[in-house]
């Protein structure tokens, strides 16, 4: 399967809004007026992964000039974008990223994670560092990162909680742009 990924406008809101619900549990699923937000305040930080044209994920991101772990507001659900924004920055946050379940299992998150970075790169050659966060239980995700050379650099603690199923430390992870697009 080839994936291809395209900039997302407000036109995709309903795929986006039926992969985020099949992605993630009720209680860690981001409001539709969060990703509408995401999509207006900056477009092109979201891609649309499409395979065969069907769309089976999507890579939201952000760019920051500066973070530091200890500023957990940042990662906060539903955080506004246009709080930290700066499009000269160095850090690409990616703040959420989904396969959709029928699309697991092939390769193709590893795709997105690659194919993500790797344009938003090439469209902001001032990026240095990619950023993340992880549910601690999400085994596959964290291999995926893992693979792409994050590394573990913090954790902030229960921070997902979904309506079903254990609560769940986030792993904050980060990646040297260079060697995060190219695993």
């Amino acid at each position: 399967m080839n994936l291809s990924l395209r900039q997302a406008d407000a036109d995709d809101l309903d795929a986006i809004m039926a992969l985020e619900t099949a992605g993630f549990e009720p209680g860690i699923v981001e409001d539709t007026a969060v990703f509408a937000h995401r999509l207006a305040a900056f477009p092109q930080g979201f891609l649309l992964a499409d395979v065969d044209g069907t769309s089976c994920g999507y890579f939201c991101s952000e760019i920051w000039r500066d973070w530091s772990p200890e500023d957990h507001g940042r990662f906060d659900l539903g955080h506004d974008v246009s709080h930290w924004l700066d499009t000269s920055g160095q850090a690409i946050y990616i703040a959420s990223m989904t396969i959709s379940p029928e699309f697991r299992g092939g390769g193709l998150g590893h795709a997105l994670l690659r194919g993500g970075l790797r344009e938003m790169a090439q469209r902001f050659p001032a990026l240095t560092e990619a950023v993340l966060i992880v549910n601690e239980h999400w085994q596959a995700a964290r291999r995926i990162y893992e693979q792409a050379g994050f590394v573990e650099t913090g954790r902030l603690s229960a921070f997902f909680d979904p309506a079903s199923g254990p609560v769940g430390d986030a792993i904050l992870m980060t990646a040297a742009i260079n060697s995060a697009s190219r695993a």
